[in-house]
């Protein structure tokens, strides 16, 4: 059988909500973003091989704190989850914190601008471009390709990038992706399909 891939984004966090930049600093999961994690699991429940599952994890908190969710629900040892920095968010380097995109754009309009001319290949001080990420996440994703089943917590702009690397995307479409967290993403043979999450009737 052919490998299959459930790719997740970490549930709400506060700082997701106040639309603050993360990167790879760490807020914790709202109520809602707590119950989004819940739901993601009790739909996995149904759709998870009995045999067990490849249960990959970004290490930083608000991924770990999803997985721990997701692993208690459908039985999977919480220290047999595998945490791999590949899959950590886009870090920013010293724009991570930063209260908005418009904020940042007060705070260093001359990087903000080189950011907007090309977003792809744009680093940050300190901090990654997207293609610094396709460069780390692309070998994990062709990793699981090789077979099996396999859960992955991870993020928005990495979730986008793998997204965007399987449907062949140009770079500007590959942006342009959503980052639910309603739901998640199964993947075969090249192939995706959205899964709305819904908790327990």
């Amino acid at each position: 059988m052919s490998a299959i891939i459930y790719l997740l984004r970490h549930g709400e966090t506060h700082w997701n909500r106040a639309g603050r930049l993360q990167g790879q600093l760490d807020s914790p999961l709202t109520h809602n973003g707590i119950e989004q994690a819940y739901a993601m699991g009790h739909t996995l429940t149904a759709l998870l091989p009995k045999d067990g599952v490849n249960f990959w994890s970004s290490p930083i908190g608000r991924s770990r704190q999803t997985a721990a969710i997701i692993a208690e629900i459908i039985g999977h040892p919480f220290e047999q989850i595998q945490f791999d920095d590949r899959l950590k968010e886009i870090t920013l380097g010293d724009w991570d914190g930063v209260e908005s995109w418009a904020a940042l754009d007060a705070l260093a309009p001359e990087e903000a601008a080189r950011r907007r001319a090309d977003p792809w290949n744009h680093q940050p001080p300190n901090g990654e471009s997207s293609q610094m990420v396709e460069d780390r996440t692309i070998p994990f994703l062709l990793e699981c390709e090789t077979g099996g089943c396999h859960l992955v917590v991870a993020h928005g702009v990495v979730n986008k990038i793998i997204r965007g690397h399987i449907l062949g995307l140009d770079h500007e479409a590959t942006f342009n992706l959503d980052r639910p967290q309603n739901g998640f993403y199964r993947i075969q043979n090249r192939q995706i399909d959205f899964i709305e999450a819904v908790g327990p009737q």
